[in-house]
């Protein structure tokens, strides 16, 4: 696929102000090497755990909510995994447009393709087959519902806004 200059590199014409892509994947990687080790780690939260037992016992509550704390400890697991993942798979990115695809060591593209496959997996879990979430006139949102706001990337948030 060609770049914005038709060459493939992806690298002319593209703009990124004061904020080189070395600078972004720095940034990227320093996430990463703190979220590792740190109590939001996805394995520390998986630690994490309190006994059944400890909600009381004998009574449908404390079943219940010993159910719905495994559930939400469970998922916030999971979503710290892709959030660690998703910030890993930038920089590689990040290192990809500014020294092209070849450019980049074997062991991160193959990290990168494995971060890929895993995101597919979660979504294709989660909706359903892989199936796309619904666009047109009806949208995700259901017919007669105002279309999301489109935002903009005002600075350097890395493009959150």
């Amino acid at each position: 696929m060609a770049g914005p200059n038709g060459d493939g590199s992806g690298k002319q014409g593209l703009e990124v102000g004061d904020v080189t892509l070395q600078t972004f994947q720095s940034r990227m990687q320093k996430l990463v090497d703190d979220l590792k080790g740190s109590p939001a780690e996805h394995k520390k939260i998986g630690e994490q755990k309190v006994t059944a037992d400890s909600y009381g016992t004998g009574f449908a509550a404390a079943t219940e909510l010993h159910g719905a704390y495994e559930k939400v400890r469970t998922r916030l697991e999971e979503l710290t995994r892709i959030f660690g993942e998703t910030i890993e798979a930038m920089g590689i990115r990040a290192q990809i447009a500014d020294k092209g695809y070849a450019g980049v060591d074997e062991e991160e593209r193959q990290r990168f393709a494995e971060i890929q496959k895993r995101t597919k997996e979660d979504y294709e879990e989660r909706h359903g087959g892989g199936q796309q979430p619904a666009t047109g006139p009806a949208g995700p949102a259901g017919p007669n519902q105002p279309a999301p706001k489109p935002t903009t990337n005002t600075g350097d948030s890395g493009g959150f806004s």
